[in-house]
This record gives C-alpha cells, sequence and structure tokens, in this order.
C-alpha cells in the first residue's frame, strides 16, 4: 500500500470534502488517506462538528429572527 502524504492545504481540503467541493477522483484519495492518518482524521472529525455547530446557530438564529417577527 503506497503512503500518501497529508495534503499540501489539509485545512482546505478538509473543509471542501465536507461540503462535497473536491472532485470524484480527490474525494476518494483523500478518503484512503484520512482512515490511515490520525492527524486528517482529527482535522476532519472537529471540522465536520464545527460546521455542524454553525448550521445549528444559523438555525436557532434564524428561528429567532422568525419569532419576533
Amino acid at each position: 500500500m503506497d503512503v500518501v502524504r497529508c495534503p499540501a492545504d489539509p485545512d482546505e481540503t478538509v473543509e471542501a470534502y465536507l461540503l462535497s467541493r473536491l472532485p470524484e477522483e480527490q474525494s476518494a484519495a483523500f478518503e484512503d488517506h484520512f482512515l490511515g492518518c490520525p492527524r486528517c482524521s482529527e482535522r476532519l472529525q472537529f471540522t465536520d462538528d464545527f460546521i455542524t455547530a454553525v448550521h445549528h446557530a444559523a438555525d436557532r438564529l434564524r428561528a429567532h429572527v422568525a419569532a419576533d417577527v
């Protein structure tokens, strides 16, 4: 099995992966990589949690604004 190095900009790659903005080939390569890379796996989990929290906060804010209207 070939060892694949971390992406040049792992934060950007993780974000693009989570937002489905990577081309299919890059996405598949990144999936193969992060499964065996603790650093990228941790970044992926952290970024996913962050994006989820932002979406929940936006939903709560929209609900609050709608209740005030």
